[in-house]
């Protein structure tokens, strides 16, 4: 048992079904359970499920990592193959992409705040922190591909715009009374944050590769349901943010699954 728990294969296909069933899941959901005013209809029972599966990918990932072996080099997680770092620029382009959409849309909307000076200029930063973070992750790959050792403030850069993001969102959020609405959009956007924290610490040769798997797994399911919600609301930008944030979690999840062990 202990020897399955620590097969990396096992965690990722759970993480990549976890994905795909929150996406459709979700998508079902949001067309026929969830009412205009965040609501449940009467008899639904989706929403069990989606919490239920949550659950499960939270118990199964730390339960499964704890028996992994720990690994903290840069040189063994983050490879020079043109693959990975070429799926991470793509992942850049549509970060960059999404936050030029939003740029040219004046920026989010900005939500009632006792401070709302504050709460404006959150809004004014996501987008250009956006594009500075899509810079960043282009020149974490293009270091990669280098063969040297990416400065951790490349994903840094990521994770203060996701914090950026995270607080300018949840004022938004959090004036919605159902958590129905956006719980995903939240717990994707936390992992991510939490994920692209700890990933920069490998630059350090100072990384968690247990923490950091366990937070960009997580990523990679809630950003699968997030993208339904994306779909739904036909939020464009939204829609790229998050493929992109799935797509470099997900590349990220792989580079730490099957890293090179000593």
């Amino acid at each position: 048992m202990k020897k399955i728990l620590r097969s990396p294969l096992l965690s990722g296909l759970l993480a990549f079904f976890a994905a795909l069933v929150g996406f459709f899941l979700r998508s079902i959901q949001l067309r026929t359970e969830l009412l205009a005013d965040g609501s449940l209809a009467e008899g639904s029972y989706l929403h069990i499920l989606l919490l239920a599966l949550s659950g499960l990918c939270v118990a199964v990932f730390a339960l499964a990592l704890s028996q992994m072996e720990k690994e903290s080099g840069w040189q063994r997680v983050f490879s020079g193959k043109p693959l990975p770092n070429t799926l991470q620029i793509v992942s850049a382009i549509v970060l960059l992409t999404g936050n030029v959409i939003l740029l040219l849309q004046g920026g989010p909307a900005i939500a009632a705040s006792r401070a709302p000076a504050i709460a404006q200029l959150l809004s004014r930063l996501e987008a250009p922190l956006g594009l500075l973070a899509a810079l960043c992750l282009i020149l974490f790959a293009v270091s990669c591909l280098q063969k040297k050792k990416p400065s951790p403030l490349f994903y840094m850069g990521l994770s203060l715009y996701l914090t950026v993001r995270l607080i300018a969102h949840f004022q938004i959020w959090n004036t919605d009374p159902s958590i129905q609405d956006y719980l995903y959009q939240l717990l994707a956007t936390i992992c991510c944050m939490l994920g692209t924290f700890h990933l920069a610490g490998f630059s350090f040769d100072k990384g968690k590769r247990r923490v950091s798997l366990f937070w960009t797994l997580c990523a990679v399911v809630f950003c699968a349901v997030s993208a339904a919600d994306m779909l739904y609301s036909s939020d464009l930008s939204g829609l790229m943010v998050t493929v992109s944030l799935l797509l470099t979690m997900t590349v990220s999840s792989i580079s730490l699954l099957f890293c090179k062990e000593a």
